[in-house]
């Protein structure tokens, strides 16, 4: 009895299998924003609760002008799932134009059905690559280094990490080294003569042998 008991377990979770694998479809090639709501696990929790930061945030559309952003995706990927709901948040959060994020799904072997992926050499998901004049510029690579927006920011603005730095003030020669320096007058070094308490060597000769009262 426990042994046809097993067997019927066995046999309803081999027949449950492929139902749980249909509910997650692997999509390949170009893929549209829509294509993604279909999908469960898809533009959750993610989507909803990032906030990007404003002080990057605020300065994209500035630099996206002359830049589009290809995203190499797996529809099976979870960092996928984490980190494309939130670039499309970015986008959505500041009506940045939708044909500037182009989506690429791959199998998991990185691989779409007319080679659109074969191009950027992808070995991970989800990959970004940012393209201004036909030419690559950057990319973001499964998981930002600090965050999307600040990640996307640096490689966009032509400037980044290229911004002038104030040079530091120069020393002050007179600071810190314990000694007096008195004022010269007129710019002249002052002779020994003039420093106060300065006795004639010549004078005070004289003065010895002058005549005792």
């Amino acid at each position: 009895m426990k042994k046809l008991l097993f067997i019927a377990v066995f046999l309803m979770l081999g027949s449950a299998a492929p139902v749980l694998a249909q509910e997650e479809p692997v999509l390949t090639g170009p893929i549209m924003i829509s294509d993604l709501l279909d999908l469960p696990n898809w533009f959750g929790q993610e989507y909803m609760e990032y906030q990007p930061e404003r002080q990057y945030l605020d300065r994209i559309p500035e630099f996206l002008e002359d830049v589009d952003v290809v995203c190499v995706l797996g529809t099976w990927c979870s960092d996928s799932r984490r980190e494309v709901p939130r670039m499309i948040r970015i986008f959505q959060s500041k009506n940045l134009p939708p044909e500037k994020l182009q989506l690429i799904g791959v199998d998991r072997e990185k691989r779409s059905p007319n080679g659109e992926a074969a191009q950027y050499n992808v070995e991970r998901v989800p990959t970004f690559i940012f393209i201004r004049s036909g030419k690559e510029i950057g990319r973001i690579v499964e998981t930002p280094l600090a965050s999307l927006e600040k990640d996307m920011l640096g490689i966009i603005d032509p400037n980044a990490g290229k911004r002038e730095v104030a040079p530091p003030p120069p020393p002050d020669m007179n600071a810190g080294d314990g000694a007096d320096h008195p004022q010269d007058d007129g710019g002249m070094p002052r002779g020994a003569d003039d420093e106060p308490g300065h006795i004639d060597p010549d004078a005070q000769r004289n003065q010895s042998d002058s005549p005792k009262k």
